[in-house]
């Protein structure tokens, strides 16, 4: 890696995450502060390690949440969930790596110390958006319509609930949005954090493929009717954090509701791969709760590489030599997230070839030329009335995907009287009877399908038109 480089990680990520084992008691319940070493003052590795870097910072993991609040979480999961195993969420906390140390050698460091499970650099590579998709410049709303051209909202906004009209709740999570936007309304809570005003048209197209109303501009979102939210990945206590994000989007939400995750990570300084954001284990469990709680999350796969050149295979992803993506791995881990690749806007669609892949995807949609809110990607300044047609990567397919979504359990709750839990949501959106196949199939793109509303409320729902 280049200095320069390695400076720009220093200065963009300089925290690192520390799991201590759950029997060791760091905090007293309830507390926020900063950690309590006296459990390990007897330790020589760790008196070691303040002899080395004297002036080293250190906080709670989660900030946002009490840990009574963590708790009552963790015992509502453990009812809903038999499967559920929760970790020490105590026992969580943020070393604040100096300036003049490279990342990586401080989470070696900490990762050999006495009573540490793990440690890893928390990464942040941004929203999943690709900024150059020259091949596909022409701007559609074509993902409304029928397959296998799109997931065939048109028929769904037919069905009652099928525009998100309802009480199902839908947060969306990331760096920042055009909040007052013409075309949508949306909703802040006060755990929301910052609005971060470099990636406001980001968040803004993100919305508007979902939520956008804008019918004298004849430009629809997917779910119009949903109740939408936002969470920045930007804590109220200035990190970027996404693993606190997720929890607070949980305090907020219910059985049946649904979060949208639109980041990405590194999985080390030393190398520019992109992962899904579960790579990182404090938020893999932060949507594991989630998931437990029967709240449904959407995860974008990644753009590949800090370039954007060409996407990764889950299935050949490394954490300590264990393959966590990959589902026919003794070592898979599943949060019970949908993940999701992008594909391209042509039939028959083909993989965008910076898009991850692999056999965890359980759904793509389009990454290319999608009409939608905001400037993206550029920027709209204090304007609120622009709008983009070169919305792109998983985000893109993600905000589709999340749309499909909302409409599948909103309808469910409308018919119904009930709300269908996420793995419910994701075996249905990832059916191949349900869905759009891609150019090569399953098994050679690993990208999944494209939800085909029409089926799904037909075949998987049991919802037909009203004569």
């Amino acid at each position: 890696m280049k200095e320069r480089d390695k400076q720009h990680v220093k200065t963009v990520l300089p925290r690192i995450v520390v799991k201590f084992q759950d029997d060791v008691k760091m905090a007293s319940p309830g507390t926020n502060k900063n950690v309590d070493f006296s459990a390990l003052k007897d330790s020589v590795s760790w008196k070691n390690f303040f002899a080395l870097y004297p002036q080293i910072q250190a906080g709670k993991l989660f900030t946002s949440l009490t840990s009574e609040n963590i708790t009552r979480l963790v015992q509502k999961a453990r009812i809903s969930d038999a499967l559920y195993q929760p970790p020490n969420w105590d026992n969580y906390f943020v070393f604040y790596c100096p300036r003049e140390v490279y990342p990586d050698d401080l989470v070696n460091g900490l990762q050999v110390l006495e009573g540490v499970e793990l440690a890893y650099l928390q990464s942040g590579a941004g929203g999943p958006a690709k900024e150059n998709a020259a091949q596909e410049m022409v701007s559609s709303q074509g993902y409304l319509n029928p397959a296998p051209e799109g997931i065939n909202a048109r028929y769904a906004w037919r069905i009652p609930g099928g525009k998100g009209e309802g009480d199902v709740r839908f947060i969306d999570i990331e760096q920042g949005w055009i909040l007052n936007h013409e075309a949508y309304d949306v909703d802040r809570f006060p755990l929301t954090g910052s609005n971060k005003k470099e990636y406001r048209d980001h968040g803004a197209a993100v919305l508007g493929v979902i939520m956008m109303k804008d019918y004298e501009k004849n430009r629809i979102g997917i779910a119009p009717g949903v109740k939408g939210h936002v969470i920045s990945l930007w804590r109220p206590d200035g990190s970027l954090n996404d693993a606190d994000a997720i929890l607070s989007a949980v305090h907020y939400l219910n059985f049946g509701d649904i979060i949208l995750m639109e980041a990405q990570a590194y999985h080390t300084t030393s190398s520019i791969k992109i992962w899904p954001v579960e790579i990182q284990e404090a938020t893999f469990q932060s949507i594991r709760l989630a998931t437990a709680l029967g709240i449904t999350v959407i995860e974008a796969a990644g753009n590949g590489d800090l370039f954007n050149r060409m996407g990764n295979d889950l299935d050949q992803f490394s954490l300590n030599q264990k393959k966590i993506l990959d589902p026919a791995s003794p070592d898979f881990k599943d949060s019970g997230a949908i993940l999701v690749s992008a594909a391209s806007r042509a039939v028959p669609h083909r993989r965008i070839p910076y898009s991850n892949y692999g056999n965890r995807i359980n759904c793509y949609a389009w990454g290319a030329g999608v009409d939608t809110a905001g400037a993206y990607p550029e920027l709209s300044g204090s304007a609120v009335d622009r709008y983009t047609g070169n919305f792109n990567g998983t985000s893109s397919a993600s905000a589709i995907i999340a749309g499909a979504v909302i409409a599948v359990q909103s309808i469910s709750e409308a018919k119904w009287n009930t709300r269908l839990g996420p793995k419910q949501i994701r075996d249905i959106a990832g059916n191949a009877e349900y869905g759009t196949p891609s150019a090569n199939g399953r098994m050679i793109d690993k990208i999944g399908v494209m939800p085909d509303l029409r089926k799904i409320i037909r075949n998987g729902l049991g919802v037909r038109l009203s004569k």
